[in-house]
């Protein structure tokens, strides 16, 4: 048993090299349809074996939907009252600001806070980590090392993306553009994803659901994007 679960643990984990590889470096402009497929390919994966829709956080019956719904309204209100707080506040207003969002459309941040976020990024990340890496590796070591291994997982898929934020933030000029700064911007963000892994993942095991973490993932990002633009040509004047 312990054999198979590795095993289609290792699978989950060479569909998710590849997708990190195509969206980050080799395919970005189909980003959305990779991820939607990645997504169908390792819920097929989970179904092949064995895994049930509860294990993976996705049952709808015995109370798991309204739970599900309740913890996601919640954690969607908290993060809209935290971004409000710290949009007012002028210290941690200058976060919001990204070069990749500033110069960008209405119909692109609409794209991009409304499809390829919520659906691309967070349904894609959490059917993965906190669905079906965190339902094999806790079968197969136990809940604590199944949260360790699937967020220190999480943490590493942020490698690509913190390169290209390193390029992009200004939070990161302090740092410098050389070796130094890129690792330690990298090293930054693998911690802290990591972090957030964790902390998904509790999402996850409390309110019984997988859809609470998929809202707080997605809310989060697409409401972070969407606040990054809105703030963007004004912040570079304060």
């Amino acid at each position: 048993m312990l054999n198979t679960l590795l095993i289609v643990g290792a699978l989950v984990v060479s569909v998710l090299v590849v997708v990190n590889l195509l969206t980050n470096l080799w395919a970005r402009q189909h980003y959305l349809l990779i991820s939607l497929w990645a997504t169908g390919v390792m819920l097929a994966i989970a179904w092949l074996a064995g895994i049930s829709w509860s294990e993976l956080g996705l049952s709808m019956g015995g109370g798991a939907l309204t739970s599900g719904l309740i913890w996601s309204a919640v954690l969607v209100g908290i993060v809209i009252v935290g971004y409000a707080l710290a949009a007012a506040l002028p210290l941690t207003r200058k976060g919001f600001n990204d070069s990749r969002t500033a110069e960008m459309g209405v119909g692109g941040v609409i794209y991009h806070a409304a499809l390829r976020i919520p659906i691309g990024t967070a349904l894609m990340e959490e059917v993965a980590f906190r669905g079906v890496l965190l339902a094999i590796f806790s079968a197969a070591w136990g809940t604590i090392w199944g949260v360790t291994a699937s967020s220190l997982l999480f943490g590493i898929w942020h490698v690509l993306p913190a390169l290209e934020f390193h390029d992009a933030s200004s939070t990161t000029d302090r740092l410098g553009s050389g070796w130094r700064g890129k690792l330690t911007t990298v090293a930054g963000q693998v911690v802290g994803t990591g972090a957030a892994g964790v902390g998904f993942c509790l999402v996850r095991i409390f309110s019984d659901s997988l859809l609470p973490s998929i809202a707080l993932h997605a809310s989060l990002n697409a409401l972070g994007f969407a606040m990054s633009w809105a703030f963007g040509r004004r912040l570079r004047e304060l």
